[in-house]
């Protein structure tokens, strides 16, 4: 299914994320989609902080082992992400309406320690032995593809 009011970004640091959820914040955005840029803030911080510190969960061996494997490698490669369900326990529990600028500063407060973070990351749910820097340029890209749904009304000069 494509997107067509889907913006492509393709951040490579934490640093552009936070640069576009602050234009966003301050210029105004319209949904193309399902969240706001607090919901989608909620959800990038539920699974950054779950890379970084545990989910307390994880997908069966066979899967980790091979489609979720192959679709990981791929989008590192491509740098694109297609839209599909999010789990439950990932889902925004905001509801929609105004930006909650608490919700989006400890978003971008996550996106910092991200930045530096050097692991190890135990147990991830959806892949085993995660590199670091491959797991960091998933979130930058996630953040893309979420941050793509919101359209700026202010455009950057």
């Amino acid at each position: 299914m494509a997107d067509s009011n889907k913006r492509t970004l393709d951040f490579h640091t934490g640093d552009d994320v936070i640069a576009e959820i602050q234009r966003l914040r301050t210029g105004g955005y319209t949904k193309s989609k399902n969240w706001n840029l607090t919901q989608a803030c909620e959800h990038l911080t539920a699974t950054m902080t779950g890379g970084m510190d545990g989910f307390g969960f994880r997908l069966p061996w066979i899967l980790r082992a091979t489609i979720i494997k192959w679709v990981f490698h791929r989008i590192l490669r491509t740098r694109k992400m297609s839209t599909g369900p999010t789990l439950k326990r990932l889902k925004p529990k905001t509801d929609d309406g105004p930006d909650d600028d608490t919700i989006i500063d400890n978003c971008i407060a996550v996106i910092e320690r991200a930045k530096t973070f050097e692991g190890p990351i135990e147990n991830y749910p959806f892949l085993d032995n995660l590199d670091v820097e491959d797991w960091r340029q998933f979130m930058w890209m996630h953040a893309g593809h979420h941050l793509g749904f919101l359209i700026p009304r202010v455009s950057a000069k």
